[in-house]
């Protein structure tokens, strides 16, 4: 499986080591802690290189949000904001300082979990309520915004098709794939073209997109 490095950035000691241990039975890895923004490039400039970076947001002030805003300039990695409540207006300045996730400290460890894939498969992550609001920032910031993906019932997928989207979800290659399901790679191809269509996706990452956001989990195999 995939895992992809995490660094946590919060004065809150206690709070990092608990999120770090909720996280770490995952495709992730907690490579460092910092106490803040500035701590965490002082970490990256000594050779620290995190897939991604979970920022706890205290209440929004301008110097957290100038922090996003030099982690956005000094890495190229994902960045992740956790709240603790969601506030209008510090949600639009994360956006518009580079976050590319806005979520709250409170939501479930399943949807935190659910939430950091989606965001290193490339997806911008807020809450559902707040879309329009996100609309607004993502004008005002040259950045792509991923084509939603249409969401038709899981059910009209078969099981064999299921079975290939969480060996997508695990990393696994399309030659992976058929050696795990003793299945031929012709198969697999003709199996993923099957599930493009019926999911209108249009690439792999889509693929992962939707198997995730359908709540289907990586499969681990021997």
């Amino acid at each position: 499986m995939k895992t992809w490095t995490v660094m946590l950035v919060d004065h809150d000691r206690l709070f990092s080591a608990a999120l770090a241990t909720l996280i770490g039975g995952g495709p992730f890895r907690v490579s460092a802690h910092a106490a803040s923004a500035d701590d965490a490039l002082d970490l990256i400039a000594d050779g620290d290189q995190p897939d991604m970076i979970v920022l706890a947001l205290q209440d929004g002030m301008p110097e957290e949000i100038a922090g996003i805003r030099r982690l956005r300039e000094g890495t190229s990695a994902r960045i992740v904001v956790l709240a603790d409540t969601i506030a209008d207006r510090s949600l639009s300045q994360s956006l518009k300082a580079g976050a590319d996730a806005y979520l709250n400290k409170s939501m479930s460890s399943e949807s935190l979990l659910r939430s950091l894939r989606l965001v290193m498969l490339g997806e911008v992550v807020y809450p559902t309520h707040v879309a329009g609001l996100l609309m607004a920032a993502a004008n005002e910031r040259p950045q792509h915004t991923p084509t939603p993906i249409a969401m038709p019932p899981s059910g009209d997928l078969s099981k064999r098709e299921v079975q290939i989207l969480r060996c997508l979800l695990a990393g696994q290659s399309n030659k992976a794939i058929a050696r795990n399901l003793h299945i031929t790679e012709s198969t697999v191809k003709m199996h993923f073209k099957n599930v493009m269509r019926k999911i209108n996706a249009q690439n792999r990452t889509q693929a992962a997109v939707w198997a995730i956001q359908n709540g289907l989990s990586p499969l681990v195999t021997a």
